[in-house]
């Protein structure tokens, strides 16, 4: 028994050898190849955030507690919508543009030593949605849809003076003053409800799976990245009137609660699996005012919370 213990233990023992010499062997670009390829992976995230259409369009600000970060380092907006063309012709066509703000703090090595560098990144991207609407009942409709974006993410990173000089090359022009343009395609499925009573009481629940791919289509041509972008989430709204009138039409309070789940790259960034949100507000009707094309004007503050993160947003929409 002592003997194939102390066989258990050189094996082991050799086995950890043979790891670290490989390791230490390991080229310093590849290391840095390597290390530069996440980063690069981390941008397209970052721009899968902005592309993704949020239910719950708004100005969002968030501590992701990273370390290093000294308060609210995400930032982010969004703004479009979508419609259904007709109710003889059931065609859903969605739009937004989006763009978001993070300022990770990243760690470069060259396998033998370390530093650390804050950058800041910013996203923004554009994409569109066409799908169709399958009538389940009265209130429910269930919503295949095709996806695309487009976007560019761009860093104003100052790297001054890092140690490892020329060793990084052509790495650290991706994120010094750098760019990447990126393409996405996807899809999504949603199942909608919504009714509205003749008390003026009205609910919207929405239950969405949204899945975007994104590539680089242009910049520069050694930085190789894909990132992958899930969300599932459940979206809700309940509108009460208030008793109280603005332009001959009621005014109705708004709550809305939300719960989204990332099942992609997006959890890196966020530092968290989901994010809720609780949200009130209120809603005016401007039909009947000179405002053309809007119906109703609606304000919303948010508050947002996360297994790691909190944070808060503001959200203005309007109605067609």
């Amino acid at each position: 028994m002592i003997v194939r213990a102390a066989y258990q233990t050189l094996c082991a023992v050799v086995i950890y050898v043979i790891c670290a010499v490989a390791a230490a062997a390991q080229p310093t670009g590849d290391i840095l190849g390597k290390q530069i390829e996440s980063r690069a992976s981390g941008a397209l995230t970052l721009l899968g955030l902005a592309a993704v259409p949020s239910e719950t369009a708004s100005t969002l600000f968030l501590d992701t507690g990273q370390e290093g970060s000294t308060g609210t380092d995400f930032k982010a907006g969004q703004f479009g919508g979508g419609f259904t063309w007709s109710e003889t012709f059931p065609l859903y066509l969605e739009g937004y543009l989006g763009w978001n703000r993070y300022d990770p703090v990243f760690v470069f090595s060259d396998g033998t030593s370390q530093r650390k560098t804050r950058a800041k990144w910013n996203s923004f991207a554009a994409s569109g949605a066409i799908g169709w609407d399958f009538k389940l009942s009265e209130n429910v409709v269930l919503r295949p849809l095709g996806l695309v974006a487009l976007g560019v993410v761009a860093s104003d990173i100052t790297v001054g003076g890092l140690f490892l000089g020329n060793q990084l090359g052509k790495e650290v022009d991706f994120l010094k003053d750098g760019s990447l343009t990126a393409g996405g395609l996807g899809g999504a499925l949603a199942l909608a409800y919504n009714e509205r009573w003749e008390n003026d009481w009205e609910v919207d629940v929405t239950v969405r799976h949204t899945r975007m791919y994104l590539e680089p289509i242009a910049g520069d041509k050694d930085v190789v990245a894909r990132a992958e972008a899930i969300t599932t989430g459940l979206w809700s709204r309940l509108r009460v009137p208030t008793g109280y009138r603005a332009f001959g039409r009621p005014v109705r309070a708004v709550s809305e609660f939300s719960l989204g789940h990332y099942g992609g790259d997006q959890e890196e960034i966020f530092n968290t699996p989901w994010l809720a949100q609780v949200g009130f507000g209120g809603e005016i009707d401007v039909s009947e005012t000179k405002i053309p094309w809007v119906t109703t004007g609606r304000i919303m503050f948010r508050y947002t919370q996360g297994e790691n993160v909190e944070g808060f947003s503001i959200g203005l929409a309007v109605s067609f």
